[in-house]
């Protein structure tokens, strides 16, 4: 028996494509799965949801999961868009967004490396 899980992608960069690629091919494979996905990507990660982008044929293949029965939830932090167009069905949004999905998550991955946040007590 698969156990359902709900993953956080935390993307801070888009500097690698390789990784890139991989954060991408991760999540459809978790999305292939049953699992629910949830993408937050800041930084220069904005531009992988870019319209016109390099990538988009493959983020807008991660969205279309959505329609048919796959649970993708991709949002963008605002302040890192600079007004671009985004692929249809992602969300612009910020960091509360982020800490939902945090929260709501069984396991958070940020690849790349580095603390994508900064936690202040």
């Amino acid at each position: 028996m698969v156990v359902s899980r709900a993953i956080t992608v935390v993307l801070s960069s888009a500097t690698s494509s390789a990784a890139a690629a991989t954060a991408l091919q991760l999540a459809d494979r978790l999305l292939a799965a049953g699992h629910r996905v949830m993408i937050f990507a800041h930084g220069t990660a904005v531009d992988l949801a870019l319209d016109d982008g390099s990538i988009a044929d493959a983020a807008r293949a991660l969205v279309r999961r959505g329609v048919h029965g796959a649970t993708l939830d991709w949002v963008v932090e605002a302040g890192a868009t600079g007004g671009r167009k985004m692929v249809d069905g992602v969300i612009v949004g910020d960091e509360a967004d982020l800490w939902r999905f945090v929260r709501a998550a069984d396991v958070v991955l940020a690849p790349g490396g580095g603390q994508p946040w900064r936690v202040v007590s």
